[in-house]
């Protein structure tokens, strides 16, 4: 029998907040068509989050400057890995992944993400709004039907035993990890449709993944340590990683600012050091 989701109670979230806010894009080899070039070795392979996180940057570009090439170079990187996807609209990773650098915890390819999800939803709604083009609204709803449908045989999101909603970084033929930064960065996604639809639905899966944040951050934190990456692997000293402590406060308080909770910037002290 499946577990009952858990729900939080907020009635709304706080819109204009931009947690990839930046006016340079990020330095990147692209090919001669623009498309960025991520290589494994001599291999080249397309890395969805590394790709988008490009486009979005180079939206951040062409909002500070209105230099129109760099939105016409976020939409080709777009429409290069939407060409690739997956059932239409899941990105997936052509390589294996050991985290961590552990063989018995290797994910094989094609595996999916959750947090490639979320990012390629960040930068489908920002499409739409440069460019007005329908194609990037219609984007946007075909993403997020894959983070809000957990029966899919393609799933990126499933439901703990304990009924919380996690958005899974590394979704394929692994235990799910529960990593949080990956489903923070998932949740930024939800956040950017939310603002751009009022979709009842992302509100809702926003509110379940906001709980789960809020439920597990205290079992990721270690007094007067860094935090682990995520739940799964809590006795490899490779999972306690002092640039993704640094992300996880971050992310804490961006998500004070998005959704008001005092509860998430507490959390983020208490990752610091400062618990009020």
């Amino acid at each position: 029998m499946p577990h009952a989701h858990v729900s939080t109670t907020y009635l709304e979230l706080n819109a204009g907040f931009d947690p990839y806010a930046r006016s340079v894009a990020i330095p990147a080899e692209t090919d001669n068509n623009g498309i960025h070039v991520w290589k494994r070795g001599r291999v080249r392979f397309r890395h969805p989050v590394v790709q988008t996180q490009f486009a979005i940057s180079l939206l951040g570009e062409y909002a500070a400057t209105d230099d129109f090439g760099k939105m016409f170079l976020a939409d080709v990187n777009a429409r290069d890995l939407l060409k690739h996807a997956a059932d239409g609209w899941v990105l997936e990773y052509g390589f294996d992944f050991s985290l961590h650098g552990d063989v018995a915890n290797t994910i094989h390819a094609p595996w999916r993400s959750a947090m490639a999800q979320g990012l390629f939803l960040s930068l489908a709604t920002r499409l739409q709004a440069a460019t007005e083009d329908p194609y990037w609204l219609e984007a946007a709803h075909g993403v997020f039907a894959t983070l809000h449908d957990e029966s899919s045989p393609k799933w990126v999101t499933f439901t703990d035993p304990d009924g919380y909603t996690w958005l899974e970084e590394y979704a394929g033929d692994v235990e799910p990890m529960r990593v949080l930064n990956g489903h923070i960065f998932a949740m930024y996604g939800l956040y950017d449709y939310w603002q751009a639809t009022q979709h009842a639905d992302a509100l809702a899966l926003f509110n379940r993944a906001a709980a789960t944040v809020l439920r597990y951050v205290p079992h990721l934190h270690v007094p007067g340590q860094v935090s682990w990456y995520g739940m799964r692997i809590q006795d490899n000293p490779k999972a306690q990683s002092p640039k993704y402590h640094a992300i996880h406060i971050r992310q804490l308080g961006m998500l004070a600012n998005m959704t008001g909770d005092p509860e998430f910037r507490e959390l983020a002290g208490l990752l610091a050091g400062n618990p009020r």
